[in-house]
């Protein structure tokens, strides 16, 4: 614990004068300043929420109550006899293999724990390769995720390390505070069937994101309702004609459309947190992201999500400034960068809101996800570049050829890098 204080205390140190600074700042410079004190203060702050939350709250495995044990389930492949026999030392053999079998049906709404020895491992599903651990690691997988992905009931995982089966932990769980499904036996005068209240920390997270999405989405609408009107009206979404709406435009990184880029964020966070409790696992195995069921785990991988999106969409800005400047386009990028952030608010929001439905009428997310949002979103990314086409065409003199160059390099290339690291 001292160590966690000490860390905390630190990062105050070092940012918690600047935000006092930056607030101080705020009523007696000029716009960009402000503007600059506002982008410091945010990233302070989500900062030292960042620094709090990592230090209460590293995922604790013990959390999972233990409902399958594979410690005596070991396998091994008889390759004379093509079949999984029990498994069986061979000291003369330095790199062992071994498998287990796992009947997904079995365990629903369940997840597959396992820490590798201390050597380092490859981990192969269904003779696959699926990932190499340095050794002594947590890994955990959604039997769920597992049965959407391979779409079977049973599948092998199979170990190849100089660790022994007797080295590694492997054992079927749910979170702890009740499984997903605990009957009763049944008698023969039984009318009520009582279950557990299964507590879902996943779900807890989604309320965390959602309460925030609502505060931010009350604030912006609240303080800045005509600016709120041209973000979320579809007539403003899909016009061309933006003359009337230069004061937004000519101040790309001003407090309200900064505070949209934030709302973005926020709920751009909260959809990826909605599809991964659907089972769509985006963030898992990923080094920026932390792996765990606890509640401090989704939380702090869902600010970690708004924290990318939003520096994400203020990278966007100077990317289409520095890609304008080649094409001596000037404040064309402004407006470019006003479509770009109109669609996208109006785009998620909607998203949002058949997830939302989705998520709390119990609605099952489609088999097969991965293709069906990768649809989704070339549908987006395709309508947003042909109305942003439309219209800069409109209200500049640009030529066909450099304003289609253009576009090729400012919304193609961003395009294929998010999808790319997405599917």
């Amino acid at each position: 614990m001292p160590l966690k204080k000490s860390y905390l205390r630190l990062i105050w140190e070092a940012e918690g004068f600047r935000v006092i600074k930056n607030i101080v700042s705020w009523f007696y410079f000029p716009n960009f300043v402000k503007n600059v004190c506002l982008l410091r203060t945010v990233f302070a702050i989500i900062l030292f929420c960042f620094a709090g939350a990592q230090a209460l709250g590293l995922p604790r495995y013990e959390n999972y109550r233990m409902v399958h044990d594979f410690s005596q389930e070991w396998l091994m492949y008889d390759h004379q006899e093509k079949v999984y026999v029990p498994y069986r030392n061979d000291p003369d053999q330095e790199l062992k293999s071994y498998s287990l079998h796992l009947r997904l049906p079995s365990f629903p709404r369940a997840y597959l724990l396992i820490k590798t020895g201390d050597k380092t491992c490859n981990l192969f599903i269904d003779q696959a390769l699926d990932r190499v651990s340095k050794g002594d690691e947590w890994i955990v997988y959604s039997i769920d995720s597992l049965r959407r992905q391979y779409k079977k009931e049973k599948i092998y995982i199979s170990f190849l390390s100089l660790s022994g089966p007797s080295e590694v932990v492997a054992y079927v769980g749910f979170p702890s505070g009740g499984a997903a499904q605990v009957k009763g036996k049944e008698g023969a005068r039984e009318v009520v069937r009582l279950m557990p209240r299964a507590i879902s920390r996943i779900n807890s997270g989604v309320a965390i994101a959602f309460v925030l999405s609502l505060v931010v989405m009350s604030f912006v609408s609240s303080n800045y309702f005509r600016v709120f009107g041209k973000y979320f009206s579809l007539r403003e979404v899909l016009s061309s004609r933006v003359k009337e709406d230069l004061f937004m435009i000519g101040k790309p990184l001003d407090r309200p459309n900064l505070f949209f880029v934030i709302l973005l964020s926020v709920m751009v966070g909260f959809f990826f947190l909605l599809l991964e409790s659907g089972g769509w696992r985006i963030i898992e195995g990923s080094i920026l992201f932390q792996s765990g069921n606890t509640f401090a785990v989704y939380a702090i991988n869902y600010f970690k999500i708004c924290l990318i999106v939003f520096v994400l969409y203020v990278l966007k800005f100077f990317f289409l400034n520095i890609v304008g400047k080649l094409f001596n386009l000037g404040k064309v990028t402004d407006l470019h960068y006003f479509k770009v952030v109109q669609c996208s608010v109006f785009f998620f929001s909607l998203l949002l809101v058949l997830t939302l439905i989705m998520y709390n009428t119990y609605i099952p997310l489609p088999n097969n996800l991965d293709g069906f949002l990768f649809i989704l979103l070339i549908i987006f990314f395709v309508w947003r570049a042909l109305l942003i086409y439309f219209t800069i065409n409109r209200e500049s003199n640009v030529k066909f050829l450099y304003l289609f160059s253009y576009l090729c390099i400012a919304e193609g290339l961003p395009v294929i890098l998010v999808l790319r690291l997405l599917f």
